[in-house]
């Protein structure tokens, strides 16, 4: 790349031509003066059936061909045969050179193409004008620090640099401001110091840190400038064309733009000569100051594309282009120095092409060239862009064509809108009678820049999108060249495209200004409504990410809330709001949360009332994006003319009402197919075809009336708009007259008591990282009195271990407080906590400080004035509470000291049932929920929720506790709970009250039940004992919980070898698991020099499914015989751990208790046998036969009249043979715990 500080880089360079060839055909009677090239655009005539002009017409055999003087073989991209575009036969009523001089529509260079460039040509591209860039980006570094170059470089770079300084996330901690720049002098003066130093100051860093961003910014735009004048020239100019015919022709495109779109105004000489630059902007006046007066630049990019054979010929690749150039040089780039998240997901090119297709190819009336154009045809037959077979409509067109308004909110690159181009623009090709009148494409033009519309708040983003959607203009202006017999001047109006706020559209200072007028018309959805919205809004919280506050003139807080809502939520608003009512179009795609989830109730409630819901179509994680985790849900919507009421019926507004279709939504569950499949499927999808695919899942939902949207619990939840397994819908049909397990509402009076459980949760302790407290340091920081009066246990474990959360507890001294980031440790039935092996949520034994590792500081809004009339200012308990505000709390600058309300924690509820709210997703190693009884009064905070029993349930909690931990509730936990399309859950009230509850009849089964459960909390104590008995409890307490989890009872690996002091030798190390698809597994072993006892390496080896598993243990010994066994060594033997039977006994114990537990559950719903299998197979969950076999499954008849037996909710016939072995496994593995716990010489 020259170098602008090069004086020898200032002199003009041509570009070199290339003669053309002359190709002679002895047959045909063409002398060697025949050019190939005006044979080709019909400017010479000869025979196409002879050689060598065959190849280069439709019919001919030839497939490929070399372009003279090219070694590249390519496919002919162009059709040259002379035919009707809109009804594919020749025409004959004009001459062909005419008539094929009219359909050219793309260059008219054949050697290079773009048509149909592969992914990686693309990367090939970006990697040159990422090379560009670097090179653009140090002469830049040089220019500035050059002395004697001041009057090149305009004022706003000190302002731009000084704001970059300011808002860089290398900003010292101390949040001491460096120095203002004042001059450019001052700047160079800084950088001369720091070449002398050695060591840098903080405030020099930054400044160096902070240049190179900006230089890498303005380079960027250079490059990006510097391309666009490249397509422009390629596009409209032939190769052979000098330097100043293809730099002029720029000029003249940018020309019909209104002046304010037009960045080539006013800057076409050097900088050097012009005294006055104080109207260049901070960033562009490397590009229109050095580069754009210079040829040589573009010489030198267009040589570098040569030499990969690229000509632009087509616009097919330039967004491609764009967005990987932008994603890779600049968000990049600034995600990396900011530290910021813009929520910026660009859509991939088929996805966004796959929207537009369904808003014009979806249902609905008129044709796509119809919808596209704003027109009518009057007869038949106009080829389909997707098929390129005639489809119905006309080639004649009754008025000049008008584009449709359409608007973009969060435009991003503008891919969404240049799309639109692009359809317009083939809409027009397929209309003689608007393709070839330059009045039509001249009325096209003008209409098409007055109804575009967007919105975008990156301005780096803004400025990419005006020259894409620019470059996507070119096709109609050069047709229109083409068809302008001279060139009559045409004047665009200006581009409705702004750089501003969508949830704010703040208004210009300055009134009566072409932009304070046209956003207040933006701001007006009354005033100002659109045909087509189609756009992907970011996807981020609002409250945590880098979105403004709402104005709320805009938004509705009564339905979009004040705080937590999710960006995107308010893109529906503004979207809807302004489409045009019952014609009008919107086609986003989001995640798929707020089609379930509490925070958007409102917004889907008024969705409803507002919106013809048309189609959705969802997709599995990263399958539109591959690094995000979040599946994607593209939807559909149409403006209702007249909004239903709340009560869903119609508000009566117009006596004419369209008819409404139904809702289809599509769920392709192929999860090997790529996202090009997926879309392919989701588009050829016919309801009417039988069979369907089986990968498709597909629910149609009837319109309103014959739908309503269910209220029952306020939620407004559209997940009945899903696709539903056979085992939902027979759970439904046998549930729905049940009432519910707990009331949707927590005022009091809209409880109901057929409702027995009352769910709440803990409260808010923010700042949660402060407020609970690690107890021994809290002991040893605050005091045993402080302690003992202000903190008590709390159930808790660590969400993250960094951040300035991490530095707040180093400063306090404790810096195991965020050690590591942990697990919840909650578990079903019982808690496993690894400091508290007896499984109880608080400690019996011990001392105070250890009887539980977090404790909650109990202080609220109330009790501040308490602690300092207590312990004074200077107590320690009262600076830290000081600390903790203002370190983790500095926004709350009115509050002396950190505190929250206590009033939800808990702590004067005896016995509740608590369940983490956000479970994630059932998998392998976490196949069911996790509830378990807490009876010592610990606390909660938000992390949980917990139920209570109502004073007017009269069964014991543990009755509850077995019934939410049924597979039965784990499949409503999975249909009612989960927000994305990975099953993850959370457990809000409004969703745990859909789930049902059958209320049990028979006592003899009630309280069956209820032992199953207390055996169960009983079984799971001793296991959590026996791990804390065991000197590497952390191994053996992950592989046992493992087992626990998933149903199973046989232990093997190298985890159950018993360590000992006469035979285990030190020097033997073994790197014990590696988790390989949720199973952990020994991969590496060290063998030392001790004794020659040698430890078996097994891989985890099971084989749950047979009957060995079973029948090992049904024929074990008794304890002592067991004992001894596992314990006997001779010479060179393999010794297994010494409890490896006591966990054996209690995990198969488990398993069974767990299994009747479930079948109790069945019976007492009514879930027979068949349907029992379908829905463990659903939720992946492991019986094993010889459990099955021994206990038959429950499969009773329902009592259907007065002579018949309720089967529902007995003891099984083999209930209390099950308890019965369940208290012998207990008792043997008592006995081996006793032994364990004696002297090695007294286990006789």
């Amino acid at each position: 790349m020259p170098n602008a500080n090069n004086p020898g880089d200032d002199m003009q360079v041509d570009m070199p031509q290339t003669k053309r060839v002359r190709i002679t055909s002895q047959s045909n009677g063409v002398d060697e003066n025949t050019d190939w090239l005006n044979v080709v655009l019909n400017k010479q005539e000869v025979d196409p059936s002879c050689e060598p002009w065959d190849c280069y017409f439709q019919n001919s055999q030839v497939p490929k061909h070399k372009a003279p003087n090219s070694e590249y073989t390519f496919a002919t991209p162009f059709v040259f045969k002379s035919v009707n575009p809109v009804q594919g036969f020749p025409t004959g009523d004009l001459p062909n050179s005419l008539k094929r001089q009219e359909s050219l529509f793309t260059s008219n260079y054949p050697s290079f193409s773009t048509n149909s460039l592969s992914e990686d040509q693309v990367g090939k591209i970006v990697e040159v004008l990422g090379t560009v860039l670097e090179e653009i980006k140090q002469d830049i570094w040089r220019t500035v620090i050059t002395p004697n170059r001041d009057h090149i470089i305009p004022p706003s770079f000190i302002r731009e640099f000084n704001k970059l300084v300011n808002e860089s996330s290398c900003t010292q901690p101390t949040n001491i401001k460096p120095p203002l720049i004042k001059t450019i002098e001052h700047l160079r003066s800084i950088f001369s110091s720091s070449n002398i130093s050695i060591t840098l100051s903080s405030d020099t860093e930054l400044y160096h840190h902070v240049f190179n961003f900006y230089c890498q910014m303005a380079a960027f735009l250079t490059v990006i400038h510097l391309f666009f004048d490249i397509i422009v020239m390629d596009f409209l100019c032939d190769r052979e064309e000098g330097s100043h015919t293809r730099r002029l022709s720029i000029e003249k495109f940018m020309n019909i733009f209104d002046d304010a779109d037009n960045f080539l105004l006013y800057h076409s000489s050097p900088v050097e000569i012009e005294p006055n630059n104080s109207d260049l902007e901070a960033f562009f006046w490397y590009y229109r100051g050095i580069i754009r007066p210079q040829p040589q630049y573009h010489c030198d990019l267009t040589d570098r594309f040569r030499k990969l054979s690229i000509h632009f010929t087509s616009l097919e690749i330039t967004e491609s282009i764009l967005s990987m150039f932008y994603t890779k040089h600049f968000l990049n780039v600034f995600a990396k120095e900011h530290q910021k998240d813009h929520g910026q997901f660009y859509t991939p090119r088929e996805v966004m092409r796959f929207m537009w297709d369904r808003v014009l190819l979806g249902r609905g009336t008129g044709t796509w060239i119809e919808k596209l154009l704003g027109g009518s045809f009057q007869s038949k037959n106009v080829m389909s862009y997707q098929t390129g077979q005639p489809s119905i409509a006309s080639p004649s067109w009754n008025a000049y064509p008008q584009a449709p308004k359409v608007l973009d909110p969060c435009m991003g690159i503008g891919s969404f809108l240049c799309e639109f181009i692009h359809r317009l623009t083939l809409a027009a090709q397929q209309c003689p009678s608007v393709w070839h009148d330059s009045k039509a494409i001249s009325h096209l033009l003008q209409s098409l820049t007055q109804n575009i519309w967007g919105i975008e708040i990156d301005a780096f983003a803004f400025h990419l999108c005006k020259l894409n959607i620019t470059i996507h203009l070119l096709p109609l202006y050069k047709r229109y060249t083409q068809l302008s017999s001279y060139m009559s001047e045409i004047k665009l109006p200006r581009l409705h495209l702004f750089c501003n706020d969508t949830l704010n559209l703040y208004l210009p200072k300055r009134e009566f200004t072409w932009e304070y007028d046209n956003l207040w018309l933006l701001r007006s959805p009354q005033r100002l409504k659109f045909d087509y919205i189609v756009t992907n809004p970011p996807y981020m919280i609002r409250k945590t990410g880098f979105i403004s506050e709402p104005d709320s003139e805009l938004f509705d807080e009564r339905v979009l809330g004040k705080g937590g809502m999710q960006a995107y939520a308010y893109f529906f608003w503004f979207c809807v709001e302004r489409c045009q009512e019952e014609a009008g179009e919107i086609c986003l795609i989001s995640a798929s949360q707020w089609m379930g989830l509490e925070f958007a109730d409102k917004l889907r409630a008024w969705l409803w009332q507002k919106c013809h819901l048309v189609e959705f179509f969802q997709f599995e994680p990263f399958k539109v994006w591959r690094k995000i985790q979040t599946d994607s849900l593209i939807f559909r919507l149409r403006r209702r003319r007249e909004s239903l009421s709340p009560n869903n019926s119609l508000i009566p507004i117009r006596p004419h009402i369209t008819s409404e279709p139904p809702t289809i939504f599509l769920r392709y569950m192929n999860r090997k197919a790529t996202l090009q499949e997926t879309l392919q499927a989701y588009a050829v999808f016919n309801p009417n075809n039988t069979p369907c695919d089986k990968d498709m899942h597909c629910k149609i939902t009837p319109p309103y009336p014959h739908t309503i949207l269910p209220s029952q619990t306020n939620s407004y939840s559209f997940t009945f708009l899903m696709p539903t397994s056979v085992v939902s819908a027979y759970l439904h049909s046998i549930t729905a007259h049940l009432p519910s397990l707990c009331d949707h509402s927590s005022m009091k009076p809209t409880w109901l008591e057929c409702n027995p459980l009352i769910w709440h949760r803990g409260p808010n302790t923010n700042p949660v990282y402060a407020l609970v407290v690690r107890t021994s340091w809290a002991y040893s920081k605050f005091g045993k009195d402080v302690c003992r009066r202000w903190l008590r246990p709390v159930f808790y474990w660590n969400g993250k271990n960094g951040g300035k959360e991490a530095e707040f507890w180093q400063k306090m001294g404790d810096e195991l407080r965020l050690e590591k980031k942990e697990s919840s440790p909650a578990e079903a039935y019982v808690p496993f906590l690894s400091y508290n092996s007896g499984g109880s949520t608080v400690s019996k034994d011990g001392l105070e400080q250890e009887k539980s590792m977090y404790s909650l500081i109990m202080v609220d809004r109330d009790a501040v004035d308490k602690v300092r009339k207590d312990f004074g200012e200077t107590h320690e308990f009262w600076i830290y509470l000081k600390e903790a505000r203002k370190y983790l709390q500095t926004g709350m600058t009115s509050r002396e000291v950190a505190y929250c309300g206590t009033s939800k924690c808990g702590i004067d509820i005896r016995t509740k049932i608590i369940h983490p709210i956000n479970y994630g997703y059932f998998s392998k190693n976490q196949p069911r929920q996790r509830f378990f009884i807490d009876e010592d009064n610990v606390c909660v905070t938000n992390q949980c929720i917990y139920f209570t029993i109502k004073p007017t349930t009269k069964l014991h909690p543990h009755f509850f506790l077995g019934l939410l931990n049924s597979t039965t509730i784990q499949h409503f936990l999975s249909h009612h709970c989960k927000y994305d399309q990975q099953g993850r859950m959370r457990l809000f009230r409004e969703n745990m009250a859909k789930i049902p509850y059958a209320a049990p009849k028979n006592p003899d089964g009630i309280n069956w039940f209820i032992k199953c459960t207390q055996k169960m909390i009983k079984v799971r104590q001793m296991l959590y004992e026996g791990i804390g008995s065991c000197e590497d409890d952390e191994k053996v307490g992950g592989a046992v919980v493992e087992k626990l989890r998933r149903g199973t009872w046989q232990l093997t690996g190298r985890e159950w070898q018993e360590k000992e002091s006469d035979g285990f030798n030190n020097e033997t190390s073994v790197v014990l698991r590696e988790e390989q698809e949720g199973n952990w597994v020994m991969v590496k072993q060290c063998r030392g020099k001790g004794e020659n006892l040698e430890y078996s390496l097994c891989p985890g080896f099971e084989d749950e499914q047979g009957a060995g598993q079973s029948t090992e243990f049904y024929n074990r010994y008794p304890s002592m015989s067991v004992m001894n066994e596992h314990r006997a060594t001779k010479g060179n033997t393999t010794r297994t751990h010494f409890l490896k039977p006591f966990f054996e006994y209690l995990l198969h114990a488990s398993a069974c208790l767990q299994y009747g537990i479930d079948q109790y559950a069945y019976s007492l719903y009514g879930i027979d046998a068949k349907f029992q299998i379908a829905l463990e197979e659903e939720l992946k969950i492991e019986n094993f036969e010889i459990i099955i076999t021994k206990f038959p499954r429950w499969n009773g008849n329902i009592r259907n009249g007065p002579g018949e037996t309720e089967s529902r909710g007995v003891v099984p016939e083999w209930g209390e043979r099950l308890l019965l072995e369940v208290d012998q496994a207990i008792n043997e593995s008592v006995i081996l715990l006793s032994q364990k716990k004696k002297p090695v010489g007294n286990r006789n």
